[in-house]
């Protein structure tokens, strides 16, 4: 399992993809301060009177909470697909399956291998956020520092067990497309409008009302305040509900 995962994780490290979006992940979360900068000066030279003045302050909590810009979770998703799927794409799943007791644990391995790969968009995206702030603004260490960092190995667990569904789509069920269509709509947060289209469904034939909004990992990674018991139970049971079958169902099909 060891050799396994440290193959996965060379695979990931080396592939293009994974560079090119860590690279726009950095490169947008170190835009972010400066391109504000620059909307306020415009704005200002066109309505002065009108402009909110511009903070000269930022605190560090924020950016440890919730690191990803905007477009950078939906990047961070998009480069997990393209490893998840590059075994079957490549054409040696075979080799790889034919290695291992046990063709699932190819499955888990690209799990742990997920972690890493998110770890290291997270920290990017960090350094990222600092040093364009640090550009145009003075970076205040805050009172809510140690809080962010719950807030963030929450919101990274929560990542994780969105992770277990991509690979339920991508790897188990070999549907790369599948995969990049339920990044985007994660990335973008509109898996919302899909998940009122299921309670309306489901409470149809329930014959009662139901919401599972308020219990899907992506809606509540971004519930402020985050509450650790809710988000430590959501982290666990999705990613079981999702990693479980995963696992098990790549285990029984033919490798092809």
């Amino acid at each position: 399992m060891g050799k396994l995962i440290r193959m996965d994780l060379y695979r990931m490290l080396k592939s293009r993809t994974f560079l090119v979006c860590l690279l726009l992940s950095f490169l947008l979360a170190l835009g972010s301060a400066p391109f504000g900068k620059l909307l306020y000066n415009i704005a200002r030279s066109f309505a002065p009177d009108t402009v909110t003045p511009f903070v000269e302050e930022m605190d560090l909590s924020p950016m440890i909470a919730d690191p990803f810009p905007i477009l950078g979770f939906m990047l961070a998703l998009l480069s997990l697909c393209w490893f998840f799927y590059a075994d079957v794409e490549n054409g040696y799943i075979k080799n790889i399956a034919g290695q291992v007791p046990m063709k699932g644990l190819t499955v888990l391995s690209k799990f742990v291998a997920a972690a890493v790969h998110n770890l290291i968009f997270i920290l990017a995206c960090i350094v990222g956020n600092v040093i364009g702030t640090l550009l145009v603004q003075r970076l205040v260490l805050d009172a809510g520092v140690a809080d962010s960092i719950r807030v963030l190995a929450l919101r990274f667990l929560l990542i994780q067990s969105l992770c277990a569904l991509l690979l339920l789509a991508v790897s188990t069920f070999r549907s790369k497309a599948l995969g990049m269509i339920l990044a985007v709509l994660i990335g973008l947060g509109l898996t919302p409008l899909i998940y009122m289209g299921i309670n309306k469904g489901v409470s149809s034939l329930l014959g009662r009302g139901i919401d599972i909004t308020k219990y899907m990992p992506d809606t509540v990674m971004n519930e402020k305040p985050l509450d650790t018991l809710k988000a430590l139970a959501v982290a666990v049971v999705a990613g079981a509900v999702f990693l479980i079958p995963a696992i098990r169902i790549f285990d029984r099909k033919d490798v092809k």
